[in-house]
């Protein structure tokens, strides 16, 4: 898993790649909380995500819920399509709101 950010002007563009599973979390949960600290906006990119489990899903949703606590902005700008199939699995796409699916992995 690779987690880049790049923060201008209160806007965070974060990208992830690989692997979003159990194994990683804690790695990701780091790049994300410095970027939700250091930002007013969050965009994720995940469209080159190969994978993702419950664990991804759920700091995800942590990190939504945090910038919504903060009154900050969080989207996904694009997820691949490893996410949203586990995102159509559970319902999930609703919460996330409108993002670009990412046609192949």
């Amino acid at each position: 898993m690779e987690f880049k950010s790049e923060i201008n002007d209160g806007v965070c563009e974060a990208v992830v790649e690989g692997e979003l599973t159990i194994y990683h979390v804690n790695e990701f949960k780091k790049g994300l909380e410095k970027a939700i600290k250091k930002s007013s906006t969050v965009n994720l990119n995940l469209g080159g995500v190969s994978e993702i489990d419950t664990a991804g899903f759920q700091l995800l949703m942590q990190a939504q819920t945090a910038c919504l606590e903060d009154d900050k902005e969080f989207h996904l700008v694009s997820v691949s399509r490893a996410v949203a199939e586990v995102m159509d699995i559970f319902g999930l796409e609703m919460h996330f709101g409108e993002f670009e699916r990412v046609a192949a992995n």
